[in-house]
């Protein structure tokens, strides 16, 4: 998963208000620096628990404890920053920002008790716990990605309308099966989310979204190379 949300921040350019570029900016140079820490925090983890796998001493048991906690900590941090980046992204689908501002203030009030987890059977509670509520966490960060790039898409081929107008284009004629083509596609892409999750296992329904997705861009290329196609014959 985190492959796919790396891919999204390092490459996709954003279409949103003004006053959300900053918060954008921001929330991705965090999101950047806490994937760093967890990195950190994971192999200190691993480090420790080998450290405990061969020793079994109290104060090996005690640091690996720690460890635990330190990378579960930061895990959280990584995908509350993310999910942050994520929600500025979809100024056009509020009830996104919603479910994923939701899912931010759960993962600050679960490290607010993470410190708490001072033994390996409360953390293995907490852990239990978390699990169920990830699948969740899964499906609609996967929904409101998708919603993203949909609203992005959909940004640009209003540009493109604008431009077929501004250059006197009979649109009705010439491109709306194309149009009605793409949104058809986004309609596909949309109920690829609707997938009912099992309680124990996220299903991952990304890949065949991000299809419809694929074919809804053929589309779009295909409407920019006609509609230039149009104006270059009409000016003649």
């Amino acid at each position: 998963m985190w492959l796919i949300l790396f891919l999204f921040l390092s490459v996709t350019n954003p279409i949103f208000a003004q006053d959300s570029v900053d918060l954008y900016t921001q929330y991705r140079t965090d999101y950047f620096y806490q994937r760093d820490l967890y990195q950190k925090d994971y192999l200190e983890y691993l480090n420790k628990k080998d450290t405990y796998a061969q020793y079994g001493s109290l104060t090996a048991q005690n640091d690996k404890i720690t460890a635990t906690k330190n990378v579960l900590l930061s895990r959280n941090l990584m995908l509350k920053t993310y999910l942050m980046a994520l929600r500025v992204t979809l100024v056009d689908s509020p009830n996104h920002q919603n479910e994923i501002k939701k899912w931010e203030d759960w993962l600050y009030s679960q490290n607010q008790l993470i410190p708490n987890l001072n033994s390996t059977a409360t953390i293995k509670s907490w852990v239990e716990t978390f699990n169920t509520q990830y699948i969740s966490i899964q499906s609609e960060l996967y929904s409101s990605l998708i919603q993203a790039q949909i609203d992005r898409r959909l940004k640009i081929l209003d540009e493109i309308k604008k431009l077929a107008q501004s250059s006197k284009v009979d649109w009705s004629s010439d491109f709306s099966d194309k149009e009605n083509k793409i949104k058809e596609n986004f309609q596909l892409a949309i109920n690829n989310t609707q997938e009912i999750q099992r309680d124990n296992h996220f299903s991952n329904f990304y890949p065949e979204a991000k299809e419809n997705l694929d074919q809804a861009d053929i589309y779009l290329k295909s409407l920019i190379s006609d509609l230039k196609s149009t104006v270059i014959k009409n000016n003649q």
